[in-house]
């Protein structure tokens, strides 16, 4: 669970610090740099399994684009940090699992444009660190008030000296990995061109190796509908792709993993419930297999009777049953991001989507030891519909079951550098006052001392209400 970033010199962001809830929503014009927070997070994500150049090219835009551009010129660097809840254990590739003495973990990474020679130019890691959050040091976790269960069974303080640290040793600048049930080791830092947590495939360094499953499974879902009612070949893997090409084989999955003789169809009738909750009509869901094509194809059934492929089913209707099915998934863990959920759904169904989202997160405050020690699970959300805003908050217009962050631009003046620049900002809005506050409520993470950037105005937030009838 990913629950502070902060990002200096990626695109638009200029010494960003914010803190996440299990459920957050980012709301924003476009061009107000909503994409570019999930691209930082996604560059993240990469750089946790492949080296800088493969992680580069897998993002929007050439590698150059993603350093900030400024009057004076592009930044040499990119700073980033993210501050994590790891699953209390974890099972390598070969079945082993590591169980953790501590939970909360700070990562750092920096990237830095170098010049090998004239002309050339290349990417790499200037500093890396993985250090342990302290327990009087964790605002996040007693902003979450959360249950007697949950703090027993995720957050465990037991470390105190980093794990990852960037060093000046007499040979030169050192990758130092500190032990961890095993003796350390250093390695160069000259002219890494990969981070040291990609290499950390096992668990010889446990810590290090949950960090590195948990921001590897942090998943940007860019649905594409035309992908999502295509049939699926029989061989295509049953982990959701981001694009959701390969949905119909998942669903056959979870239909073979989950199916009773009760219940022949397993998970697919919960997901088909859900779906006909927010899209009313259809009364069963199902994913055959074609003996013929050898290729997996979804079957919706409407009140009727009447069966339909994905082929003519709506965009709306393919997206949200993507994300039900991965929410329906037991093997999901961690962060999924998901741009604008309202696409396709109607505006008088949009708020029983958002609350069916929050309950599907992890929720400290509600967690009980009947629940069972299972993979945390987080949404990010971004949206420009007022329509989601009206669904996210109460009479007062506080925030309940989440995070309201709004993105925008901001003038910054620089009078030492002499150039005026814009910069994406992300303000929260203001949680319910101590002693109001509810299970759920922003809280004191937000309170007014931890948010320099400010709070979003009562009268910003009904200004985007008042464009709700433009939703209908």
């Amino acid at each position: 669970m990913l629950t502070r970033l902060e990002i200096d010199g990626f695109k638009t962001f200029e010494n960003l610090a914010i803190d996440l809830l299990p459920f957050t929503v980012v709301l924003g014009t476009n061009a107000a740099g909503k994409s570019n927070l999930f691209d930082a997070i996604r560059l993240l994500s990469l750089l946790a399994t492949k080296d800088v150049s493969e992680a580069m090219k897998e993002m929007r835009g050439e590698p150059l684009e993603l350093f900030r551009l400024t009057p004076s010129g592009r930044c040499k660097q990119i700073r980033m940090a993210a501050e994590v809840l790891i699953d209390p254990s974890a099972r390598d590739p070969w079945g082993s699992e590591v169980r953790l003495t501590h939970t909360r973990i700070r990562y750092q990474v920096t990237l830095e444009r170098r010049h090998i020679r004239p002309g050339i130019e290349r990417i790499q890691i200037a500093q890396e660190s993985v250090e342990p959050i302290l327990r009087k040091d964790d605002r996040w976790a007693d902003a979450m008030s959360p249950s007697k269960s949950f703090r027993s069974n995720y957050l465990k303080y037991l470390r105190s000296k980093p794990w990852l640290t960037t060093e000046e040793l007499p040979e030169g600048m050192a990758f130092s990995v500190h032990q961890d049930g095993k003796q350390g080791r250093n390695r160069p830092a000259s002219a890494a061109e990969a981070t040291v947590l990609s290499s950390i495939t096992n668990g010889e360094f446990p810590h290090l190796f949950a960090l590195r499953e948990e921001m590897r499974h942090w998943r940007l879902l860019q649905l594409d509908p035309a992908l999502l009612r295509k049939p699926v070949p029989a061989t295509a893997a049953d982990t959701l792709d981001a694009d959701g090409a390969n949905l119909a084989a998942v669903l056959a999955q979870l239909k073979l993993e989950t199916a009773t003789h009760q219940r022949p169809r397993g998970v697919l009738n919960d997901i088909a419930v859900e779906l006909n909750h927010l899209i009313p009509g259809i009364s069963s869901l199902d994913a055959k297999l074609d003996s013929t094509s050898r290729e997996y194809r979804i079957e919706l059934t409407m009140r009727d009777g009447l069966p339909f492929t994905s082929r003519v089913v709506s965009d709306g209707t393919l997206r949200v049953l993507a994300l039900l099915t991965l929410l329906h998934d037991p093997r999901h863990r961690g962060l999924i991001c998901f741009e604008e959920p309202e696409n396709g759904v109607h505006p008088g169904r949009i708020r029983q989507l958002v609350r069916r989202l929050q309950d599907m997160v992890t929720s400290p405050q509600e967690y009980s030891a009947d629940d069972g020690v299972v993979p945390l699970s987080q949404l990010l959300l971004n949206s420009h519909s007022p329509v989601v805003l009206s669904s996210l908050i109460d009479e007062d217009n506080a925030p309940i079951g989440g995070a309201i962050l709004f993105a925008d631009t901001a003038t910054v003046s620089d009078p030492q550098r002499q150039e005026i620049r814009r910069k994406t900002r992300l303000r929260p809005v203001r949680p319910k006052q101590q002693g109001m506050k509810r299970k759920g409520d922003q809280g004191d993470l937000f309170s007014d001392d931890a948010v320099p950037q400010g709070f979003v105005s009562d009268l910003e937030v009904k200004r985007v209400l008042e464009t709700v009838s433009g939703e209908g």
